[in-house]
C-alpha cells in the first residue's frame, strides 16, 4: 500500500473470496426497495447440485474451510501455515464451537452456523474484512459470543471514511419472525450502548498483526463513541425455510435453476413488504443496513450440515 492513511490497508485483510461463494451460492437481482431508512437488500439462494439438490452440505464444507481464519487472529497463528500447523489450528478452532449434541426432538438451535455464514457473506460479497475474531475471546466454549455477531470494517474510498459493520444473524423457520428478531436485537444493541463494548474489542483485540493499522483503528475508535471518521452499519442475515426448494427436483438442472430463480424474484415484493412493515415501526432511522436474505429447505438442515462438517 502506498497511501499515507493506514486505514486504507483494512481492505487487504480479506480471508474469504468470491470464488468460494460462487461454488454454492447465487443471487437474484430485484428492483424492490425500503423507504424511510438506508437499507440494501440482497436476495441470495443455494445453488443446486447435479442431482437437483440444494447445496447445503457444500456450503457447510465451505464455511468449515474458513474456520481458522474465522476463529483465530493472525498473531495467534504462524504464516505461512505448515500442514502440521493447519491440523493443530483446525482442531483449536473446532473446539471453540458449542456444537451441541442434537436429536430430532432436541435440535441444535445455537446461532453458530448463522454467524459463520454472515462472516463469509460480508467478506466474499461485500469485501469487508472481519477485524475481531470473537470466537477465540470466549471464556467458555458453551457460551455464545457476546454483543454483535461479528465486527467487520473497511475503508470507503469515495466517502473517505471507515464503514464499520456489526453483524446480526437470524435463522428461523419463519421469515417474518427472523426479521422481527433481527430488528429487536439491533434496537437492544443500541439501548444497551453495546457500541462502546464493541469499539473496545476492536481496539484491544484487533485481528491482524499490523501495528500501523491497529494504531489507526485505536485512534478512530478509542473514545468509545462514533466519530466523524466512522459510519455505523448493521449487516444482517435473514435465513428461513422456503418450500420452493422441494418442488421440482426431477427437472433438468438448467430448468430447475431458472424456474426457482423466477419464483424467488416473484417473491421479492412479499419479502420487502414484510421488511418495510417492520422498519416502519423501527425508531432508529439514522442507522444503515445491509440485509442478506437466504432461504433454506429448512434452517435446521443447514445447522445439521454445519455441525456435520465440524465433525
Amino acid at each position: 500500500m502506498t497511501s499515507s492513511n493506514p486505514l486504507v490497508e483494512l481492505n487487504s485483510f480479506l480471508s474469504a473470496c468470491r470464488k468460494s461463494y460462487d461454488k454454492c451460492i447465487d443471487f437474484v437481482k430485484h428492483t424492490d426497495s425500503i423507504n424511510g431508512i438506508t437499507a440494501t437488500t440482497r436476495l441470495h439462494h443455494l445453488k443446486f447440485d447435479g442431482n437437483g439438490k440444494p447445496m447445503i452440505s457444500a456450503l457447510a464444507e465451505t464455511l468449515y474451510e474458513h474456520i481458522i481464519e474465522y476463529c483465530i487472529s493472525t498473531q495467534n497463528r504462524p504464516s505461512p501455515l505448515t500442514p502440521k500447523d493447519a491440523t493443530k489450528l483446525t482442531r483449536e478452532a473446532r473446539n471453540l464451537f458449542i456444537h451441541p449434541e442434537s436429536t430430532e426432538d432436541d435440535p441444535d438451535q445455537t446461532g453458530e452456523a448463522g454467524e459463520a455464514l454472515l462472516y463469509f457473506l460480508l467478506e466474499s460479497v461485500l469485501g469487508v474484512p472481519q477485524i475481531v475474531a470473537k470466537m477465540e475471546l470466549k471464556t467458555n466454549k458453551n457460551d455464545e459470543v457476546k454483543g454483535s455477531d461479528g465486527i467487520h470494517m473497511c475503508w470507503n474510498e469515495s466517502e473517505q471514511l471507515v464503514d464499520l459493520y456489526f453483524g446480526e444473524a437470524k435463522l428461523y423457520q419463519n421469515m417474518d419472525a427472523a426479521i422481527t428478531s433481527m430488528l429487536k436485537s439491533v434496537a437492544s444493541f443500541h439501548e444497551k450502548n453495546m457500541c462502546r463494548h464493541e469499539f473496545k474489542l476492536a481496539t484491544k483485540h484487533f485481528k491482524y498483526a499490523n501495528p500501523r493499522v491497529q494504531e489507526a483503528v485505536k485512534d478512530l475508535l478509542g473514545s468509545g463513541v462514533p466519530s466523524g471518521g466512522v459510519r455505523i452499519n448493521h449487516a444482517c442475515l435473514v435465513g428461513y425455510n422456503w418450500d420452493e426448494y422441494k418442488n421440482s427436483t426431477l427437472l433438468p438442472i438448467s430448468q430447475l435453476t431458472s424456474e426457482f430463480r423466477e419464483k424467488y424474484k416473484i417473491d421479492s415484493p412479499r419479502i420487502h413488504k414484510s421488511l418495510q412493515s417492520k422498519f416502519d415501526k423501527f425508531e432508529r432511522k439514522h442507522l444503515r443496513f445491509e440485509i442478506f436474505f437466504l432461504p433454506f429447505p429448512t434452517v435446521q438442515e443447514f445447522r445439521n450440515a454445519f455441525n456435520a462438517a465440524l465433525d
